[in-house]
Formats: C-alpha cells, sequence, structure tokens
C-alpha cells in the first residue's frame, strides 16, 4: 500500500479562532506552489505515529493496500514546524480583529514532490524589556491535520484512511474541533471515533490538546463511482495567552516611642518607627507629629519628615528631640503616609513629672528656761519625680542653744546651724530628723529651717516658741542669838534667793514680832525702807531680783518675858502667785528656875 502524507500548521499570533484545512486532490495535477523553506524540517512520518493522549494509530489494513493500484511513490511533504519561540523585533503589529480568518489551504500533488504554503507566523513584540519582572504574555497557538491513505482506489471498494490533529505549539489548545465534507460519489462506512453531524458534513470534537499530542481519527470510505474526489478536512480551535502578573501590596506600620518619664525643663525624645511590612514599595513616605501644648520644638508644632521610599520589610526612624516646658501627661499625634493612600496613626504620651520638696517643723510653743526643747524637722516629696541630693539645715535662735541632733546632723557653733543630708527621695517619700535645744533666754524666738534639693528646689519652714522665765523664790530666817535671857536682844536675818530662770520683780517682805518680844531696829541690803504697823515691819517692795541673785533683810527685837517666841516673815513678788512663808523659834529665859 502506497500511502501520502500532508502535513498543514496554522500558528496564530493571537489569542483566538484558527482554523485550518487540508485536502485531497485527485486528477491532473496543477502548477507547483512554492514556498519559503521552512526554518526547522521535520522528518516525514513515513511509519506509523505514536500514541499520544491515549490514542493508539491504526495501521492500514493489508487488504486495502493491495487492492490500491501500483503508482509510482511520491515522496511525502515536509512537515513545517514553527520554533518554540521566534522574536521579531522589526515585526509589523497585527491588525485588530474580532476573530481569525479560517485558512483553506490546498496541497496539489506533482510528479517531483508535494509542498505545503503555508504563512511564516508574525509575532508582535512587547514594547516593553523581556526582564523577570516585565513579560508580554504571548503564545502562538498551532494545530496541524494530516490526512494518511491510499491515493487510488478501487469503485466499491472500502478502503481506511486516518486524519491526525496534532498541537504543533508549545501552549495548551481547547475546543478542537474537526469537519470533514463528504465528498459527492462517496460514501463513509464507518468513522472511529464516531462521528457526529448529518447531510455530508461529519464532525468530530477532540477537546483539548497538550503541547506535542497527537488525536487520530479513521474513517472507512467507499468510492460509489470512477471519478476524482476531494478527501477534506477542517480543523478550528481557540487558542489562550496566559500573562502571570506578580501583585505586591506595600504597607505602612508606625510606632510611636517615648521615655516612661521625662522631668520638667529636660529635653523629651519621640521615635517614630515606620515601617513597610508589606511585599511591594512603599513610595513618598513621610511621617508627622503634632506637638501638644507644654512640649517646645524650634520647628513648631507641626513636624514633618520625608522618608523616601521604603522597601519591604524596611524599617526607618525618625527621632523628635523637644523641650518639656510643663508637667503633666501629654499626648503626641503621630501619622505616617504615603502613595496609594497609605495611612497609619498612633498617640504617644509623654509624662513630665516634675519633683517637689515640702518642709515642716514642729515644736513647743511655750518653754521655761532651762528646759529642754525638741523640734521634728520633715521633709516630704509631694511631686512626681524623684528629687536628688536633698538637706535640711536649722538656725538656732539666740535664745536657745544647741543640745543633740538625730540622724548625723552636724552642728556649727559659728553659723549658729544644724544640717542633716538626706539624699534622693521618691515620689511620695518623707523623711523625719529631730533637734533638741535648750532655751536660754525668755522672749519669743522663731526656728527657720530650710530643705533644698537638686535643680533648684527649696522649701522653707518655721516654728515660734515663747520662753518664760521660772519664777522660784527661796527664803531662809535664822537669829543670830537662840536663847537669850529676858531684857537681851536678837537678830533676825531674812536672806531671799531668786532660784527661778526670770528676773523677780516687785519683791516685797513682812515681818511679825512675837507678843513678848519688842522691836528695836530693821535693816535691808538693798536699802529699802521700812514702816511699822501694829506688830509688823513692813519693807518696801524690791523692784528686781536677778537669777541667782539674793536680797537679805534684819530685823532686831528684845525679849520681854520668857517663853518660847515664833519669828514669822512672809515674801511676796509678782512672780509668785502665793506668798512665801517661813517661821522661826527663839528661847526666851529669866532668872528664875522653872518648875520640873
Amino acid at each position: 500500500m502506497k500511502r501520502q502524507q500532508v502535513l498543514f500548521g496554522l500558528v496564530l499570533a493571537t489569542v483566538g479562532l484558527g482554523v485550518g484545512s487540508v485536502g485531497w486532490v485527485f486528477g491532473q495535477p496543477d502548477p507547483p506552489v512554492t514556498v519559503p523553506p521552512p526554518p526547522t524540517p521535520v522528518a516525514p512520518a513515513q511509519a506509523a505515529p505514536s500514541p499520544a493522549a491515549g490514542q493508539q494509530a491504526r495501521e492500514v489494513p493489508p487488504a486495502v493496500a493491495d487492492a490500491a493500484q501500483p503508482l509510482e511513490p511520491v515522496p511525502p511533504p515536509s512537515v513545517v514546524a514553527p520554533p518554540e519561540s521566534t522574536v521579531l523585533p522589526s515585526a509589523p503589529s497585527l491588525p485588530e480583529q474580532s476573530a481569525p480568518p479560517i485558512v483553506d489551504s490546498q496541497v496539489q500533488q506533482t510528479s517531483a514532490k508535494q509542498k505545503v504554503n503555508a504563512p511564516a507566523p508574525t509575532v508582535i513584540e512587547s514594547p516593553l524589556p523581556a526582564t523577570a519582572e516585565v513579560s508580554t504574555g504571548r503564545q502562538e497557538p498551532g494545530v496541524s491535520i494530516e490526512w494518511i491513505g491510499p491515493n487510488t482506489v478501487r469503485v466499491g471498494q472500502v478502503n481506511t484512511y486516518q486524519i491526525i490533529a496534532r498541537n504543533i505549539s508549545a501552549s495548551t489548545v481547547h475546543n478542537v474541533t474537526v469537519r470533514h465534507r463528504v465528498p459527492a460519489g462517496v460514501q463513509v462506512a464507518g468513522t472511529e471515533p464516531r462521528a457526529n453531524g448529518d447531510g455530508g458534513v461529519l464532525t468530530w470534537d477532540l477537546g483539548t490538546l497538550t503541547p506535542g499530542q497527537e488525536r487520530y481519527i479513521e474513517l472507512q470510505i467507499v468510492a460509489e463511482a470512477k471519478a476524482a474526489f476531494h478527501c477534506q478536512a477542517h480543523v478550528t480551535f481557540t487558542g489562550s495567552s496566559t500573562l502571570r502578573v506578580q501583585v505586591r501590596e506595600p504597607k505602612l506600620a508606625l510606632k510611636a516611642v517615648v521615655q516612661d518619664k521625662v522631668v520638667l525643663g529636660d529635653s523629651a525624645t519621640v521615635s517614630l518607627m515606620v515601617s513597610n511590612p508589606g511585599d511591594g514599595l512603599a513610595e513618598r513616605v513621610k511621617v508627622k507629629a503634632v506637638l501638644p501644648e507644654g512640649l517646645e520644638h524650634a520647628r513648631g508644632k507641626v513636624i514633618e519628615v520625608e522618608l523616601g521610599s521604603l522597601a519591604p520589610n524596611e524599617t526607618r526612624t525618625v527621632q523628635v528631640v523637644c523641650l518639656a516646658r510643663a508637667s503633666g501627661l501629654h499626648p503626641v499625634e503621630c501619622s505616617a503616609s504615603a502613595e496609594a493612600g497609605l495611612s497609619a496613626q498612633e498617640t504617644a504620651r509623654l509624662d513630665v513629672v516634675l519633683p517637689r520638696i515640702d518642709l515642716a517643723v514642729t515644736g513647743p510653743k511655750l518653754r521655761y528656761m532651762d528646759r529642754h526643747a525638741v523640734y521634728a524637722l520633715k521633709v516630704t516629696n509631694p511631686g512626681s519625680a524623684p528629687a536628688s541630693n536633698v538637706s535640711i539645715v536649722h538656725i538656732l535662735p539666740d535664745g536657745f542653744k544647741f543640745h543633740a541632733a538625730s540622724n548625723g546632723g552636724r552642728h556649727d557653733s559659728g553659723t549658729r546651724t544644724v544640717t542633716w543630708f538626706i539624699g534622693d527621695l521618691t515620689p511620695g517619700e518623707s523623711r523625719d530628723v529631730t533637734l533638741e535645744t535648750v532655751p536660754t533666754a525668755v522672749g519669743e524666738h522663731k526656728h527657720r529651717a530650710t530643705a533644698t534639693a537638686a535643680r533648684g528646689l527649696k522649701a522653707e519652714a518655721e516654728a515660734v516658741t515663747h520662753v518664760e522665765g521660772l519664777s522660784a523664790l527661796l527664803m531662809e530666817l535664822a537669829d543670830t542669838d537662840d536663847p537669850v535671857e529676858v531684857g537681851a536682844d536678837t537678830t533676825y536675818e531674812i536672806r531671799v534667793t531668786n532660784t527661778g530662770s526670770k528676773m523677780e520683780t516687785n519683791l516685797a517682805l513682812v515681818c511679825a514680832i512675837p507678843d513678848k518680844m519688842e522691836f528695836r531696829t530693821a535693816k535691808s541690803m538693798a536699802g529699802c525702807r521700812f514702816h511699822l504697823e501694829g506688830r509688823e515691819v513692813i519693807f518696801e517692795p524690791l523692784g528686781k531680783l536677778a537669777p541667782r541673785a539674793d536680797a537679805i533683810y534684819r530685823v532686831t527685837v528684845r525679849g520681854t518675858a520668857p517663853g518660847d517666841m515664833r519669828f514669822r516673815a512672809r515674801i511676796r513678788a509678782d512672780g509668785l502667785v502665793e506668798p512665801v512663808l517661813r517661821e522661826e523659834s527663839t528661847k526666851v529665859y529669866g532668872d528664875e528656875v522653872p518648875p520640873r
């Protein structure tokens, strides 16, 4: 059996519908059609094609081959297969059209050889550079169709022909359909697979062909009359173009970091960390910080910084250094923005704290001279920040003298101060120290104290103490002669001593003479005059008697009758609530012997 193969390939440069047709012509040969040689020749398919996609080629039965008329062997046509990738930099663009035209190409038999007249595919070059990130998505789908069978048959004889549809491109084609119009005078006895259609047009739906895949159609054809006929088949398919587009999404994230606490008057730093957690480039990134009242910056209340572009997973930090002018919690509004509407916001709260110190001094409001007076000093930090290098200085008034100090207080007699070093005080913390003094002068005295700390912190306090002198008079009464005989004189000496701590004023002495004695004379060492009222000797008041000073009085009397005489003296003064009383006993005797 002699077989003749004809291959027709059609390649479309755009996505659409491709149609090809191949026909056999029996009869007188026409002049040959000359086409340019293909870039990649393929060997003639003399042997049965290999199975593809689950299909297996069927050979022509020997009986049919033997029945064919012997003819001169004709070499099969060359199979034109386009290259996998063709780049034509100067190729013109294809005109847009709604559907690709159906190309009907006939291959004529000559005595020498057969050629396929198929136009070379045109590829539209993308104006974009061919990089890893830019792709044109260009595909060149193509399907070839081939008839295999005898070119000479007998009338009434059943002959077997095969139609081979092959995907000759590097992309998958879809909706592949082969159509065959049965010529006049020819009857199709059967097909494998079974054909669809009637009215002389047979149709096979082959579905999808992957690159290089083949599908076979077998026909049993019977010629009913002696006449040449054409075996012609058309193929249609749908090609597609796929462009993989990588979608990237830039993002913005903002984090504002501030110090936990900033002391009033210090510099405060607001760190703005803007990042791109996405996988695309964030362009024209800008950060902004709006400062509240209480924070100052040389550029004003609104600070904006342009960062340019942020690559994926890149982070940049902008530090805004401002000055804390007011204490309290200050919100800093922070934001970041970029192209494509990207934005992020965050509020940072800066706590500006202020250390403070308070001082309190407590002590007695009244003290008597030479009585110890204790003063308590308490320093406190009521602020919101630590106070460092705290110390207390207490100034002693002139009417007091230092006795002792707690907590290592140091006394300086030259400056009359007592100093304590406290150190640091945390917010709300307090320290207590005590000072023990002795008043040395009466009057009203102010105890002043000052507490100081770093950053110029200072607090003052004072305590007022009224110092009184102690009123205390000691009177001593004694007779110079005891006993005395009747008619003899004796003298009583009265010594008044100011044992108190204050000056005694208006000191007055009154002496009472017993009945059996008579007044002789009186004298005051201070020069105070006296007078008699009945049996009392009254001295004029002594204006002042200093502490630890004394006044001496003498009164002389004479005994007039024997007996136990009681001489009494009393003294009054401004500082005494009750008078001081003293009594002295004197024995007066006569010449008679007392009875036993």
